[in-house]
C-alpha cells in the first residue's frame, strides 16, 4: 500500500477512510459492492469521510 504524503494535511478520520479503502483493495481489486462492504467494516462512517476528502482536496498544497 502506498499513501500520498499530502494525507498529512487531512483530518485523521479522512486518513482512516483512505487507509480502509486501500486495505479493502487487498481483497477486492475493484469498486464492487463487496469492496464497499469491506470498506464499511473497516471505516463505518466512510461515506461522510469520502465527502470530506473530496471537499478538502482542493485546499491541500500541491508542491
Amino acid at each position: 500500500i502506498r499513501l500520498n504524503w499530502r494525507l498529512l494535511h487531512f483530518p485523521l478520520a479522512v486518513v482512516d477512510y483512505v487507509v480502509a479503502h486501500e486495505v479493502a483493495h487487498l481483497r477486492e481489486m475493484n469498486h464492487s459492492t463487496a469492496f464497499w462492504r469491506h470498506v464499511e467494516r473497516l471505516c463505518p462512517d466512510y461515506k461522510a469521510q469520502r465527502v470530506r476528502l473530496r471537499e478538502l482536496s482542493g485546499t491541500v498544497p500541491r508542491f
